[in-house]
């Protein structure tokens, strides 16, 4: 007899159909997200940004225009104020760690309000949205929302949610030719973004709603202020609201009053443009860095520009129209100031040249190394009993400055005195190549490598070192002997 076989009425897939759809469903998806691997991201992505210079302690000393004429400092979400950007996501997309690039939630909120108003009062937008119509701006038309939202689904999937974050803060436009919260911050407020008042994150919350109506101008002042105090409000419903006033913290509605008496910058200010010959000179050592972090005191640096500034006319007088100053921290090898020359705007005496790394005769001062060469090989002693007399060295006849000799002297009274013939009789007896190969293990690039090229006339200048590589060799002096070679750039060799 034959077998009964009871059903379920359902036919059981076979392997091969469970694989047929498993390979379509990949197709479909692949064919869905293919293009996002396979269309470049928006070009403005790679754009070159600004170059910034920082004192030691973190501040902006220089900031210079990006090759496509905005000021523009890249910075991640670490670099801004944490209140800052927790009230950003709130305001802008406060669902931004969950969507693809794209809000339903929002865009059906949005649409609901938009029709319950009869009129646009939200967009449903999301910051990805908002960083692909700053990076590709678009007519406003329905295929520019449909492209806009590929292009953010696109980022999603190419980025992290944190790179997209970084770019927003990068890119968002902030008025004329500012871009970023950095740039904005400095701009605006004259210091860095990360620490900003409650009012100062308001006002940065406000102007990328209208950059060209609301960026500080005196025009605008008004209506800043108004969209600065309607977006504190909005934060101190929503309890995102934070800060202090006067040091302290205080209750949501104090703060709140607190910010809507607080000014709204006028106008925008320059930004960082100090320490200028050292700024042009390090972006020209360190191409393709962003941030070069100096070993400069700010304070320090601006006592130094005064003091040079004021002597310029006393030199200018004797018909001195260049010079630098290098300050030099010996313990640790760090320049703390740097002044490049009189004006970098003075070119008919050559002032953009940075004077602290031209070569120059250093006249007198590298006495001190020939008698330090000459107590190594046993040939002087500070008290040491030397003639200043006239002498002849083949032709060669060195005299003292003011035309006059002293006799015998000690080493000690010569070098005080900087008299010339007890150090080029030393120089003699040292060697002038053992004393040329000594400087140059010390780190002087400018040398002349060819044996014979200096002669005795090296013990009274005439050799050629950089204000910046004498103050080393004197820190080596300060150190008991031991050089390093000037740090100018925090972490650079």
């Amino acid at each position: 007899m034959g077998r009964l076989s009871v059903g379920t009425g359902h036919a059981r897939p076979r392997r091969g159909g469970r694989w047929l759809l498993a390979w379509g469903v990949a197709a479909v998806l692949g064919g869905l997200l293919l293009p996002a691997w396979l269309v470049p991201l928006p070009e403005r992505l790679g754009e070159a940004h600004s170059v910034t210079v920082l004192y030691r302690d973190g501040r902006t000393a220089h900031v210079f225009v990006a090759p496509d004429g905005r000021y523009r400092i890249p910075v991640t979400k670490e670099d801004v104020d944490p209140d800052f950007v927790r009230a950003l996501i709130r305001f802008e997309d406060k669902r931004f760690y969950q969507h693809p690039g794209v809000d339903p939630l929002a865009v059906a909120r949005a649409a609901w309000l938009n029709l319950r108003h009869g009129r646009v009062v939200s967009g449903g937008s999301t910051l990805t949205l908002q960083l692909v119509r700053v990076l590709e701006p678009r007519p406003r038309t329905l295929f520019s929302k449909i492209v806009e939202a590929l292009r953010a689904v696109q980022l999603e999937l190419r980025l992290s949610k944190d790179e997209i974050l970084a770019a927003y803060l990068t890119f968002a436009p902030y008025g004329r030719n500012v871009e970023g919260v950095q740039a904005a911050s400095l701009a605006y407020f004259g210091h860095g973004a990360d620490t900003l008042s409650t009012d100062e994150i308001a006002t940065l919350l406000a102007v990328p709603m209208r950059p060209a109506r609301y960026h500080p101008s005196p025009r605008n002042r008004a209506r800043l202020r108004r969209a600065r105090n309607e977006i504190a409000r909005w934060l101190a419903r929503e309890g995102t609201l934070v800060g202090e006033v006067d040091g302290s913290t205080v209750g949501t509605e104090e703060l709140l009053a607190a910010v809507e008496r607080a000014p709204v910058p006028a106008r925008m200010r320059p930004v960082p443009r100090e320490a200028i010959h050292l700024a042009e000179w390090l972006r020209r050592r360190f191409p393709g860095r962003l941030r070069l972090h100096t070993t400069l005191d700010p304070s320090l640096q601006r006592q130094v520009e005064e003091l040079f500034a004021r002597a310029r006319a006393e030199f200018e007088a004797t018909g001195i129209h260049n010079g630098a100053v290098v300050v030099l921290d010996h313990r640790e090898a760090k320049v703390r100031a740097l002044v490049g020359n009189f004006d970098f705007w003075d070119l008919e005496h050559g002032g953009q040249i940075p004077a602290f790394d031209v070569a120059r005769s250093p006249g007198s001062a590298l006495k001190p190394f020939i008698f330090a060469l000459g107590v190594d090989r046993g040939l002087a002693l500070p008290e040491m009993r030397v003639p200043d007399v006239p002498r002849d060295y083949g032709g060669y006849a060195p005299e003292n400055y003011d035309g006059t000799f002293s006799g015998l002297v000690t080493f000690r009274e010569a070098l005080s005195q900087s008299l010339n013939l007890p150090f080029v009789d030393l120089l003699a007896k040292v060697g002038v190549e053992r004393f040329v190969r000594t400087l140059e293990s010390a780190g002087l690039e400018h040398l002349d490598p060819r044996p014979g090229h200096y002669g005795l006339s090296a013990a009274i200048g005439a050799l050629e070192v950089t204000p910046l590589e004498l103050a080393g060799l004197y820190a080596a002096l300060a150190e008991g002997g031991r050089y390093v070679r000037p740090h100018l750039v925090e972490g650079a060799p």
